[in-house]
């Protein structure tokens, strides 16, 4: 993520993955893990040149995205290989943000929606976005059992917030997105923070949706691990709670089988 629903779709299976933890607080049955993405590829423009997980960790999560929408992970191939070579699984994540006029222009006149409105045209250019980094799984051959998409505040290309209409609007892109991994027939959720999601789409309620939450930064995981019993932000059940510190994020799973043995 920048720093960073479990919906099936059609014919996708349920499968989980699993870190080095700050003292001594892992819970019984959770695994550790860490995400991972351009903030570790010393080559990508903006990248932190953060280091890679610790010999520990037991699963990973592989960011597809430099940050944006239809920019891609400089290093993906390069952090696939290395989660290969030690044996760990992994899930996806994916980074959409609200189109710009010229995306909007290029891809709101095609997809699955007639594009007859602006709530059509505005799915269509989530799907598109979706289509970006279904490409890029196949261009390194990875076949991830769950992509996570990261909805957070990206400055770049900033999600709209300033009324219910552009909150809606923001649904409109997002249920693009969805619709573009379900065709793949991927299994897909939400990261977010609670005050992200709530900003960002006006507390969309999707409760059969899966949730990877996070809650920031944190000195130790205690927090994090409440995420799992905790109402989450859009009322979906929480598979993986977050936090991170200056040099790495962590993760961890809140139910078991959440990752699947070694991805291929």
């Amino acid at each position: 993520m920048a720093r960073l629903g479990l919906v099936l779709a059609p014919c996708a299976v349920i499968v989980l993955l699993a870190v080095a933890v700050p003292g001594d607080a892992r819970a019984a049955g959770a695994l550790y893990g860490h995400d991972v993405s351009w903030p570790q590829c010393p080559t990508a423009v903006g990248g932190a040149g953060l280091p890679m997980p610790p010999e520990t960790s037991q699963f990973v999560v592989l960011g597809l995205t430099r940050g944006l929408p239809f920019t891609d992970n400089p290093c993906l191939a390069d952090q696939l290989g290395w989660t290969r070579a030690h044996g760990l699984p992994a899930h996806a994540y994916t980074i959409p943000a609200f189109p710009t006029p010229a995306q909007l222009e290029a891809d709101g006149g095609s997809g699955p929606w007639a594009a007859d409105e602006r709530g059509a045209r505005l799915r269509n250019a989530g799907h598109a976005q979706a289509r970006h980094a279904l490409a890029t799984l196949a261009r390194v051959g990875f076949s991830p059992p769950m992509v996570w998409i990261d909805v957070e505040a990206r400055p770049a290309q900033p999600w709209p917030t300033a009324n219910e209409q552009e909150q809606l609007d923001n649904r409109a892109v997002l249920d693009g997105v969805i619709r573009g991994l379900a065709d793949a027939h991927l299994a897909y959720g939400f990261y977010a923070s609670s005050a992200g999601w709530r900003s960002i789409t006006g507390s969309w309620e999707l409760p059969d949706t899966p949730v990877w939450a996070t809650a920031g930064r944190l000195d130790h995981p205690e927090e994090a691990r409440d995420l799992c019993t905790s109402p989450s932000f859009s009322g979906g059940p929480v598979l993986i709670a977050q936090w991170f510190d200056d040099e790495r994020d962590y993760d961890l799973t809140c139910t078991p089988d959440v990752f699947p043995s070694p991805t291929s």
